[in-house]
């Protein structure tokens, strides 16, 4: 098995950034509302554990979901793959964590642990990357330079 890893900076408040990568959260997101993905679907309004969300990539098999742990007081939960879709990974269990750097700034850090299928560890990691980058900068257009008064009724 083999694990990937993305941290980043934001100039923003924990808060503000979980908004974004919670289990629903993603929905706001333009990469899962049309741009990246064609949309997503969640089994119900209610973050808890055993909840499903499915992602329907354009053009491929949907790619089924399932919250495992969740600790919204530490802003951070674990998901697995159930069905992986098209993607070249089996085993697939992925990680979320917003942790605060002070009260204007936070580290977003998503990881996966993974077993390649017909392709190398380091060909689904630079593919991954790619996403979970294109994941941050989004974020961080939606996040940063905002002033605080925006930043707490986005909350």
């Amino acid at each position: 098995m083999a694990r990937a890893t993305l941290a980043r900076k934001f100039a923003a408040p924990a808060d503000a950034v979980w908004q974004y990568v919670r289990w629903h959260g993603v929905a706001k997101l333009d990469q899962y509302s049309g741009d990246f993905f064609e949309k997503i679907e969640f089994d119900g309004d209610i973050e808890q554990v055993g909840i499903t969300k499915t992602i329907y990539p354009y053009g491929g098999n949907p790619i089924l979901e399932r919250l495992e742990e969740l600790n919204v007081g530490e802003r951070s939960y674990r998901y697995r793959l159930l069905d992986v879709g098209d993607l070249p990974v089996t085993d697939y269990c992925g990680y979320v964590r917003v942790t605060p750097a002070g009260p204007d700034a936070c580290h977003l850090k998503i990881e996966c642990d993974y077993t390649p299928v017909d392709v190398t560890a380091a060909e689904w990691e630079r593919t991954w990357t790619g996403m979970e980058t294109s994941l941050m900068d989004e974020i961080s257009r939606l996040v940063e330079n905002i002033a605080p008064d925006v930043q707490n009724a986005a909350a």
